[in-house]
């Protein structure tokens, strides 16, 4: 079986049509109900917190975390099935992921470790909450760097 291999002018054109597709991708703005349900999911991530020490308790908090993650899944799954594109960190120039990431972890290890000072759980809720802000925050940041491409 023979290959044929394009002309210098198709591999050209090829390119130009993949770098036009890329562009036109990034002036979508991702859909306000992704980030209100991101936000939301990691509002109520801390509800493990509350489960009893007992047998039952480990059921029910590796239940409610099951059901966490399966909702987690069916949002990335919808925006997907509904946008057409995929998320990748790796489209997203490392610059701009690091501080953000850098800040989520300083929110929730500061949590953590004045919830264990002060042997108070709703910390870990402000926690949560902070970072749910910082989602909607970004989210509308994306979606208004979108809308100006």
């Amino acid at each position: 079986m023979e290959t044929k291999r394009p002309t210098p002018e198709e591999a050209s054109s090829a390119l130009r049509d993949i770098e036009e597709a890329q562009a036109s991708l990034a002036r979508v703005p991702p859909p306000w109900w992704y980030f209100l349900a991101l936000a939301a999911l990691l509002a109520v991530a801390p509800l493990i917190q509350l489960t009893p020490s007992t047998a039952a308790g480990a059921a029910l908090g590796l239940g409610g975390l099951a059901v966490w993650a399966a909702l987690f899944g069916i949002t990335i799954g919808t925006f997907i099935r509904r946008s057409g594109v995929v998320p990748r960190l790796s489209a997203v120039p490392i610059r701009r992921v690091w501080p953000v990431l850098a800040l989520a972890a300083l929110v929730m290890i500061g949590a953590m470790v004045v919830a264990n000072v002060m042997d108070q759980v709703w910390i870990w809720f402000a926690g949560s909450g902070l970072l749910a802000c910082l989602v909607l925050v970004l989210g509308a940041i994306m979606r208004r760097q979108a809308r100006s491409r």
